[in-house]
């Protein structure tokens, strides 16, 4: 992606017959591709930092422990996949800190 160097928009690949260019359609600006232009780009996995519970995001909720039977667990919700995909809510309980999720 290279952007135009007057006005900043994204240049279009436009192709003539005799060369390749990149073109602005905001302003005249053309960019001759007079050599290939590639990247490329590793996508990296990150692990996930540790669940820490506390502040004013944290919430206590009668959830029962998968672990030790506890009756109050606190919980918080995040947006861990696409937006259009519902929350997911963490858990942990208050008395053994078993965490899960939901």
């Amino acid at each position: 992606m290279i952007l135009c160097a007057n006005c900043h928009n994204l240049l279009i690949l436009e192709n003539n017959g005799l060369r390749n260019t990149l073109n602005c359609k905001a302003c005249p600006y053309v960019y001759d591709l007079t050599k290939k232009i590639v990247k490329t780009y590793k996508n990296q996995t990150k692990t996930p930092d540790k669940l820490v519970y506390g502040g004013e995001n944290e919430l206590k909720y009668a959830a029962k422990c998968v672990k030790c039977n506890c009756e109050i667990a606190m919980y918080i919700e995040m947006q861990t996949r696409s937006a259009d995909e519902p929350m997911t809510i963490f858990y942990q309980c208050v008395e053994c800190r078993t965490t899960w999720k939901e």
